[in-house]
């Protein structure tokens, strides 16, 4: 029996060669087995085995495609080990949904909430932590949200069918910083995934955005959020640049905390549209110096960055020695970032075509090939390329020429890559 692990690692190191075999089915065949790939890793025993003979029936019928493949297998070697866990530190498994706990920091204003919980405004407020329990329904469409729809004659959240926030719980730095010790203690990886979203998102959004993308990703260790204080409006959007500047020391004190305190090895960056602010503006004033006990930054990406392109490319200078890897996803069809454009005359980071941004420190990745959506904002999130191509930056730190999908580009003499057509 071939091992599922060995199988995925095949596919990911010959993948130029078994999809050259494909012909003029490779679009269909990937698409194919995307799905497929995210299968096998939500599942074990007997299911784990009929995961692994549908991406062999799937290749079959093309012989030259499904030789390479086998061949492919024969010659990994040593075994790979099987890692546990594959869902967020904390989860617990229900009846046909998933609940685990994303640790999150915020300046937002706090809110009166419904029952026990806790909620927060789109005001500025003092930093503060907390705990919300989110849960996933079994098997959701990759990327995609489900809420309650009154067309269907859904009018409350249905854990088993819904994306579900069912408590949200403010905590003392002390306890915070405890209860996520905690957590992270009994996690097969001792790793955290810090999400921070963009304008135009209130704090329930934020909230379900990371679980999602956590659960998507299949992070096995702690899933965070940092929310700043974006007041959730369309109309709102300069008070929303405002108030992501005036977040950025209280996001630093955050991310102090996280890896300072919480016992993880790594943490990982994840940032989208205007929070890429937050996020490039503390890299840049970091030291690349990491005592020991202090754990270290892994991969940073950078989702449809709503920042200046050429201020982007000047901080990107001081990158390089302060995390493993940067990731950077553009797209030339981001209706938002175009939106944004007009606004501000010059170009956005999170544009591709002849405004994209390469720089020696970051592995930039247009996605322009894929959907991206109406708007083409949310790819990130929405997308299975593009959430299969961040699986493997996050789980195994896969660098682009080895993530099969990718193909590279050139720009001026500097290497970056683009999803295959």
């Amino acid at each position: 029996m071939i091992k599922p692990d060995a199988l995925v690692q095949a596919i990911a190191n010959n993948w130029e060669t078994i999809a050259g075999a494909l012909g003029p089915d490779r679009e269909r065949i990937e698409y194919q087995l995307i799905a497929l790939l995210r299968q096998l890793d939500l599942t074990k025993g007997p299911e784990q085995v009929a995961a692994v003979q549908s991406i062999l029936d799937l290749l079959q019928p093309f012989s030259l495609a499904y030789q390479a493949l086998l061949q492919a297998v024969r010659d990994i070697a040593p075994e790979l080990a099987k890692g546990a866990g594959k869902l967020p530190a904390g989860f617990a498994v229900k009846d046909r949904y998933t609940q685990f706990p994303v640790f999150f920091g915020t300046d937002r204003a706090g809110a009166e909430g419904a029952g026990a919980s806790i909620d927060f405004s789109g005001e500025r407020g003092e930093l503060s932590y907390g705990v919300a329990e989110v849960s996933i329904p079994d098997d959701p469409r990759m990327g995609k949200i489900e809420r309650p729809r009154w067309w269907k004659l859904q009018f409350r959240e249905d854990p088993q069918q819904h994306v579900v926030v069912h408590s949200i719980q403010a905590l003392s730095e002390s306890d915070f910083v405890a209860q996520a010790r905690k957590t992270l203690g009994s996690s097969a990886k001792k790793e955290v995934l810090v999400f921070m979203h963009g304008y135009l998102v209130g704090f329930h959004d934020a909230v379900v955005r990371a679980a999602q993308t956590a659960y998507d990703l299949h992070f096995e260790g702690l899933a965070a959020l940092y929310s700043w204080p974006s007041e959730g409006s369309a109309p709102r959007y300069t008070v929303d640049e405002t108030n992501v500047g005036w977040s950025r020391p209280h996001f630093a004190k955050f991310l102090t905390v996280v890896r300072e305190h919480f016992g993880a090895d790594t943490v990982h960056l994840l940032a989208h549209s205007m929070g890429n602010r937050l996020l490039v503006e503390t890299l840049a004033a970091m030291t690349p110096q990491c005592a020991p006990g202090i754990a270290n930054l892994n991969q940073i990406v950078f989702a449809a960055p709503d920042i200046d392109a050429a201020t982007f490319k000047d901080l990107a200078e001081t990158f390089g020695p302060k995390a493993s890897r940067f990731t950077l996803y553009a797209s030339s069809d981001d209706i938002a970032l175009k939106a944004s454009k007009a606004i501000h005359k010059y170009s956005r980071a999170g544009e591709s075509g002849l405004d994209l941004v390469v720089a020696k420190s970051v592995d930039t990745v247009d996605v322009t090939t894929v959907d991206t959506s109406l708007l083409g904002h949310s790819y990130y999130g929405e997308n299975r390329s593009v959430l299969a191509d961040m699986f493997y930056v996050i789980r195994n730190g896969t660098p682009p020429d080895e993530r099969f999908g990718l193909v590279p580009k050139d720009k001026y003499g500097l290497r970056y890559w683009a999803f295959r057509p």
